[in-house]
């Protein structure tokens, strides 16, 4: 999946909602797309998400992101906030760390789901038997180059 169809995908989130803090309703008009993917599209939508994520992934954006970063779940719940918004708010933020979301409000975890669901939809397994690994981890302090 090329950068440009993942940020055509997470287009679709209502950011309203996400806004108002319902990451579940934020999420589902991404969800309702990822359910017409193969495997191999929601594998590609994993690994550009991880892609993203990684991005701003360092010392700076956790030291901007007031409640967030003090811990590693609520900073990648943060990230995730941060994609979800979109692309042009994710560039802003890429370029100036201060734009970090502050409030622990500013979460969405379920963009780490949809696709595992979409997954566990198409092929009948739990989506905890998720089988990809992608190229880099979005897990909070993993990109080392961004300190």
């Amino acid at each position: 999946m090329h950068e440009s169809e993942f940020w055509r995908l997470v287009a679709l989130i209502d950011v309203k909602a996400l806004d108002d803090g319902d990451e579940d309703v934020a999420i589902r008009p991404l969800y309702e797309v990822l359910v017409n993917k193969t495997e191999e599209e929601l594998f590609a939508f994993e690994e550009q998400l991880a892609q993203q994520l990684y991005e701003i992934d360092g010392e700076l954006y956790a030291e901007n992101a007031g409640d967030s970063g003090g811990s590693d779940g609520g900073f990648l719940y943060a990230r995730c906030y941060v994609v979800a918004k979109g692309f042009d708010f994710f560039k802003a933020v890429k370029g100036d760390p201060t734009r970090m979301p502050k409030s622990i409000e500013q979460w969405c975890e379920t963009l780490l789901y949809s696709h595992r669901e979409a997954w566990a939809l198409l092929t009948g397994h739990d989506s905890s038997e998720w089988p990809f690994c992608s190229s880099v981890s979005y897990e909070s302090g993993s990109n080392s180059n961004l300190g």
